[in-house]
């Protein structure tokens, strides 16, 4: 038993590995079994399919972000500090989980099979309830689902122009400009 579940993490350690480098669709599963040391049946009998592998693969890997039980505290807070904590942890979380969004970003547009960003959108939702209680208690203004997208989205993007040009895009620190958003967030909401 301990074998078999040592084979497949070997498998999902270099999916993940091939995935991010070359794509989803530009990694063969005979490369991947290559390089994990097992023969490409061995691989299909642990996962079934190419696609059952990506989703394990992405689903074992992504490191979770679980702010509900900061959301009690984080009212209580004032709000620029709470979401430039909420913005800091979160590009936290995109670099913890740097290569599940590099294979993301290189998926076809027209796959439908694939949800991304699967964490993304849960932690829109709590982000809304944190934004609706807020509300609710006259701290904050503003639609609680269009903050939390436009929110998650600043963060992304950021992300998404320092990975595309290898940090090289401009000199000011990544963390600096995430602080800026959350700062122009806030003082755009804030009652």
């Amino acid at each position: 038993m301990a074998r078999k579940t040592e084979t497949r993490n070997k498998i999902m350690e270099v999916a993940l590995k091939l995935f991010s480098e070359q794509g989803y669709y530009a990694t063969p599963t005979k490369l991947i079994a290559k390089e994990a040391g097992v023969n490409e049946l061995t691989l299909f009998r642990h996962f079934g399919s190419k696609e059952n592998l990506f989703q394990e693969t992405t689903d074992k890997y992504v490191k979770e972000m679980d702010i509900r039980h900061n959301i009690k505290e984080l009212i209580e807070q004032d709000f620029e500090q709470s979401i430039e904590k909420i913005a800091s942890d979160y590009l936290e979380f995109c670099f913890q989980n740097k290569k599940i969004y590099k294979i993301q970003m290189r998926l076809k547009d027209d796959e439908k099979e694939f949800v991304r960003l699967k964490l993304s959108r849960e932690f829109s939702i709590v982000l809304q309830g944190y934004f609706e209680e807020l509300i609710s208690s006259q701290i904050i203004k503003g639609n609680p689902e269009l903050m939390s997208v436009t929110f998650i989205n600043s963060i992304l993007g950021a992300y998404t122009v320092y990975l595309l040009t290898e940090d090289t895009f401009c000199s000011i620190d990544i963390r600096e400009i995430v602080s800026e958003h959350a700062k122009q967030f806030a003082s755009y909401y804030k009652l």
